[in-house]
This record gives structure tokens, C-alpha cells and sequence, in this order.
């Protein structure tokens, strides 16, 4: 099912060797004519940024509302009020040629609902909607209240398990992989959505490695036909919508991967956060048992905190100010949601759990026309898996969290826990 890739995968490695070994020759980009903005000398995709992702967005924030990061010759936004302005904003803040900092990905991202702008995006989302959108899911959610209770009551009984792997994939897993219809392992569909938002990020060396995944996911959607997708699944709606002229046959095939990489990882980072918060926030879990009306908050609350997606690139269509800073027409510009959702500027301490901040303000779907498509579907399943708890699970027990290292995803990678049945001898809730 999936293209052979060794050649590609030799060739992915040399070249990450070889882009290591010429960086510090490589000079750093001058602020570009015209601008004003502070220059700052950050990787944002290296290692250390990705380590502590704090200090990161902290020092974007505090250098300016638009910073020029010369190693990788874009803009960055960190504030919140700059950021949403900038994703209402999508005929200044466009995505049509993109929204990666490497220009292979976005080639690749081409005739994709994300990538693209007016009256084209118009009528792919629309096509999406139509499977994930808030009324055409409310017939799955029994499906997906039965399972997650069928989640919890397995790891009730398995004791330890893995929070990413056995807790947050679950339902991503179950039920999710296969409404997409396509014919292919489940884990492939993880695979594959992984290596694509690695591969937003710029040529490094983790970038480059993710180089074949990325093109192996783009190389099955464009050989894709009706035939090998489920009758009824998301896969084949969108072969649908072309066969009644509402988007082309090269758009419906490219735009399986807005099936195949959004609707898994992301879920699963905010979901894995999630049960980490339950476990390490104090007197978190108790109140949720004691008032469940505050489950769809603490779902919000915990999306901001962890903010899956980084951030997305925009490439800026006229000369415009991003908080009083020139940012020329013509550049690329990172909108960074992750540091958005910290800002001091809008969220009074802004590192605490508060399960009774105004939900609205949230970033962590993104804002704007392209506000997450998925964000009922991923609300319902993380919703679902709190609700089946709330009756038969008295402790959620965490221990240390392996961060994930990619370079547009953030969060949890594995992480060790345990939900200790109500009423078990010794618990201290």
C-alpha cells in the first residue's frame, strides 16, 4: 500500500547530515527593507526550543509583537492579541501558498483545505464539514460514549498502561481511523500525519527525516481512487462532493490528507494532556466528579495549556503592522498559538489550570476562517472519556511525561499511569 523508500530515505539522511554541517556557514538573513522589528536570534525548531517550549514563547512575546528570526528568514507572532488578529485576517495573513516553513511541504500541501484561501477553502471546508462538522457527528455520539466507557472500564482492569498510547489514542484509534475509509493500517494513518507536520517545520535534520513519510502519504492520495476507499467513510465523501462538481478530482484526492493528519495527532496530544492535567492539578479530578457540567471547560482549558499545533506559517500579501511593527509584503510569518495561549496580555497567570477561565479566547483550534475543522469531533471524544470516568474512576495517577519532539506538534510522546477504581481500598482522592 505504502511507496518503497530507501533510496529516499538515504537521500533524506545525507542531505539532513549535510544541511547540519553547513549551517553555521550559512550567513544569518538580514531584516528584511522596511521593517522595524526586533531581530532575535532563536531556533525555533531546534532541540533546545523544543524542550522548553516555555522559555521559547516567552522570549518571542517579550521581544516583540512581530520578531524577525534570521535563521529562518520569517516573522514570528507570539501575542495573543497578534495572533488572532492575524488568522481573522486571511486575506493579509494568506495560506494559499502554504503554511510550513519549508517550501517542499507546501508544494506538497497543495489543493489541501489548509492550504488555500477564499472561495477555494470556502468550498473544501464545506466538503469537510459535511463529515466532521458539529451536526454530522451527532449521530456517532453514542458510538463514541460506548467506547470510551469501554476504554476506561479495559484500563480500570489493566492496572499501569501508557497514557498516549493505551488512554489518548484510543478513540482516534477506534473509531476516527476508520470513519476516514482508507484501506491502510491504522498505525500508518499515525505514521503518516506525524512525518506531515514534521515536515512543516524548516530542513532540519528531524524535518528531513520526516521527508518520506510526508512524500509517501502525498504519493498515496494523488494514486487514490474511489475504488480503494470504504463506501460511506470521509474518504469517499470527498469523491462525492467531485463527482457532483463541487471541487475538482485533484482536490479530493489531495485532500485526504485533511482526513488523515489532522484528526489523529492532534487529538491524541490534547487527550494525553489532558489526563496528565487530571493527574498533576490538585483538587482537578475531585471537582469534575463533583460537578461534571465543567467537563467541556476543563477540556478548553487543558487545549490551551498544551496547544498541539505549535504554530502555522502565513505568507503576508501586502505590507502591513502586526502591533505597530512593519512587516513587509512578500514575507513569511509564523503564527505561533502555543505561545498565543500563555500570553500574560490576555490570560491573568497564564501557566495555571484555572477551570473557570472564559473558554472563548482559546487558540488551540486556531481562529478565523481556518478554525479546526475537527473541533467538535475532538471535543466529543475528550468529553466522552471524562464523562465514562467520572462514575467508576476515583484517582488518575501520572508519572514523568516523555515530551514528543516534532517540529510543529508539541506535547506528550509516552507517559505512564494509572486510573484507580472509586471505592478502592487506600486511595487518597
Amino acid at each position: 500500500m505504502t511507496l518503497p523508500d530507501p533510496v529516499v530515505g538515504a537521500v533524506a539522511r545525507q542531505a539532513a547530515r549535510l544541511t547540519e554541517r553547513l549551517r553555521p556557514l550559512l550567513p544569518a538573513a538580514p531584516l528584511p527593507a522596511g521593517s522595524d522589528a526586533p531581530v532575535l536570534d532563536l531556533d525555533l525548531y531546534g532541540d533546545a526550543a523544543l524542550r522548553d517550549p516555555a522559555a521559547t514563547w516567552a522570549a518571542v512575546r517579550d521581544a516583540g509583537p512581530a520578531v524577525w528570526l534570521p535563521r529562518h528568514r520569517l516573522f514570528a507572532v507570539g501575542r495573543y492579541a497578534d495572533v488572532r488578529a492575524a488568522l481573522k485576517d486571511a486575506e493579509t495573513f494568506a495560506s494559499g501558498d502554504g503554511v510550513g516553513v519549508h517550501p517542499l511541504a507546501n508544494r506538497l500541501g497543495r489543493r489541501t483545505t489548509i492550504s488555500a484561501d477564499g472561495d477555494a477553502h470556502a468550498a473544501r471546508r464545506e466538503v469537510l464539514l459535511r463529515s466532521v462538522g458539529a451536526r454530522s457527528l451527532a449521530h456517532l455520539k453514542d458510538d463514541v460514549h460506548r467506547e470510551a466507557g469501554a476504554v476506561v472500564a479495559e484500563l480500570l482492569d489493566a492496572g499501569a498502561f501508557d497514557g498516549v498510547r493505551d488512554f489518548a489514542s484510543a478513540l482516534p484509534l477506534r473509531i476516527v481511523a476508520d470513519l476516514v475509509g482508507v484501506r491502510v493500517p491504522r498505525e500508518q494513518l499515525l505514521t503518516w500525519g506525524r512525518a506531515t507536520f514534521d515536515g512543516l517545520g524548516t530542513a532540519n535534520e528531524r524535518g528531513l527525516r520526516a521527508l518520506p513519510g510526508a512524500l509517501d502519504l502525498w504519493a498515496y492520495g494523488r494514486r487514490l481512487r474511489r475504488d480503494a476507499v470504504v463506501p460511506g467513510g470521509w474518504a469517499a465523501s470527498v469523491f462525492d462532493a467531485a463527482d457532483a462538481g463541487d471541487i475538482t478530482p485533484a482536490e479530493a484526492r489531495a485532500m485526504i490528507i485533511d482526513f488523515v493528519a489532522p484528526s489523529l495527532d492532534t487529538t491524541i496530544l490534547a487527550t494525553a494532556a489532558l489526563l496528565h492535567h487530571l493527574a498533576t492539578v490538585d483538587g482537578l479530578w475531585a471537582r469534575l466528579r463533583a460537578e461534571p457540567d465543567r467537563i467541556p471547560a476543563a477540556v478548553v482549558e487543558s487545549v490551551r495549556l498544551s496547544s498541539p499545533i505549535r504554530g502555522f506559517t502565513r505568507g503576508v500579501t501586502r505590507t502591513t503592522t502586526v502591533g505597530g511593527t512593519t512587516v513587509p509584503a512578500g514575507s513569511r510569518v509564523v503564527l505561533l498559538y502555543a505561545a498565543a495561549n500563555r500570553d500574560e496580555r490576555q490570560f491573568p497567570d497564564p501557566e495555571r489550570f484555572d477551570l473557570d477561565r472564559r473558554p472563548a479566547t482559546n487558540l488551540g483550534w486556531g481562529n478565523g476562517p481556518h478554525t479546526c475543522v475537527g473541533i467538535h469531533l475532538a471535543k466529543l471524544e475528550m468529553q466522552a472519556l471524562l464523562r465514562a470516568m467520572v462514575p467508576t474512576v476515583e484517582a488518575v495517577r501520572t508519572g514523568p511525561p516523555e515530551r514528543l519532539e516534532n517540529n510543529v506538534l508539541q506535547g506528550i510522546a509516552r507517559m505512564p499511569a494509572e486510573l484507580v477504581r472509586a471505592g478502592a481500598a487506600g486511595v487518597t482522592p
